[in-house]
């Protein structure tokens, strides 16, 4: 289904995956286990057999969100709990569900009272991870989830079945962090839309096919590092997610090279290689204390502004672009410090804000030019 796709069909499928998952299920007779945003341990998901999906909202009407979520909560939040309710209720066989904030905390419970029929896990990761106990919670949330999932399917798992899932999600980080880094050094290999429509595939389909494809466009990419170089503004991603795709649009259209980003849907989700040589669940316990900052509570306030700092200066960036989900409360927490802290160093900084719901991307396009082109004009 997903193992030799060209770049067309990889934002196809990106922008739209749902269609290809069902047609996978059909053709394979598994269950499919959808989940939102952060930490799920997809690994042990998949080493039951079962394809874990990760929920990216959709861009559909809201139709039956709206009487469960308030307006003001995360455009995120209510597209995802729609698509799920309305679009692709049948698809999903269960769902595993991470509390990172008070809106995830209440969407469990809407979850468990609309999909009385499906399998429905939460799972609470510590953000602050500092803490003499995190590990040990992070462990026994890791074995509940196990035996949850086992109870479900009736399987058992053994340590010989994560190994063989941390080996295939391993490749498939390994691939795109290769992919990413002929990128950076080399933009014109491919678009910012195409590395993170892979990217976002990623997170959604079966890794094990899909990391053919990535080893194809790898080789057939090899040969064309050294094709145009120059004319391209590195700059920095960051947020939680950047959606819509077309998005991607805006910046491969005024020549603007992503060099680095601290997306969940991006490098915080490349992250997350498991150490294979370790005890499986032990390994995927460190993982979570190796990624990256992910709002909205962290262990340090101040890493945010540490990680971009530092991202800025290693890759040579010229600006930082924060990509803000209309009425993420985390969200809107952090940007007021960062903009604080980025203007106190130096570092051109610019807020580009969209919600699922986006029928237009003009204005975006109009601030995301205006800002550039007087960044362009002060270096004059």
């Amino acid at each position: 289904m997903w193992e030799n796709l060209d770049f067309s069909k990889v934002v196809d499928y990106a922008r739209d995956p749902y269609g290809s998952i069902r047609a996978w299920k059909e053709a394979t007779g598994k269950k499919v286990v959808g989940s939102t945003l952060a930490d799920v341990p997809e690994e042990v998901i998949y080493a039951f057999d079962v394809l874990p999906v990760t929920l990216l909202g959709t861009h559909k009407p809201l139709k039956k969100a709206p009487s469960l979520l308030p307006d003001n909560a995360c455009s995120l939040a209510r597209s995802n709990l729609e698509l799920a309710l309305s679009y692709e209720k049948d698809l999903f066989d269960g769902f595993v569900l991470p509390q990172v904030c008070d809106t995830t905390q209440h969407m469990c419970d809407i979850w468990r009272i609309n999909f009385p029929d499906r399998y429905v896990e939460s799972i609470l990761l510590p953000r602050q991870v500092n803490r003499d106990s995190a590990r040990y919670w992070v462990r026994e949330e890791t074995e509940r989830l196990i035996q949850s999932l086992s109870d479900w399917t009736g399987k058992t798992i053994g340590v010989d079945d994560l190994k063989r899932s941390i080996a295939i999600h391993n490749e498939n980080k390994r691939l795109l962090n290769e992919l990413y880094e002929m990128k950076r050094r080399h933009p014109g290999v491919l678009t910012n839309k195409q590395l993170f429509a892979l990217l976002k595939l990623s997170m959604q389909v079966d890794k094990k096919e899909l990391n053919e494809t990535l080893r194809k466009i790898k080789g057939a990419l090899g040969g064309t590092e050294g094709e145009e170089k120059g004319g391209y503004t590195p700059v920095i991603l960051t947020g939680i997610t950047c959606d819509p795709l077309e998005i991607f649009d805006l910046f491969d259209e005024i020549k603007l090279n992503i060099v680095a980003d601290t997306l969940v849907t991006g490098t915080r989700n490349l992250q997350g290689i498991v150490d294979g040589d370790k005890e499986p669940i032990e390994a995927i316990t460190e993982r979570h204390f190796r990624r990256g900052f992910f709002s909205p509570i962290h262990d340090d306030v101040f890493k945010n502004v540490e990680t971009l700092k530092d991202l800025y200066s290693r890759y040579g960036a010229k600006a930082i672009v924060y990509v803000h989900i209309e009425f993420c409360e985390s969200e809107e927490y952090d940007v007021p410090d960062l903009k604080v802290a980025m203007k106190k160093e130096g570092i051109p900084f610019h807020e580009l804000v969209t919600e699922y719901q986006t029928l237009s991307l003009s204005h975006v396009r109009t601030r995301l030019n205006a800002f550039f082109e007087s960044l362009q004009g002060a270096s004059r």
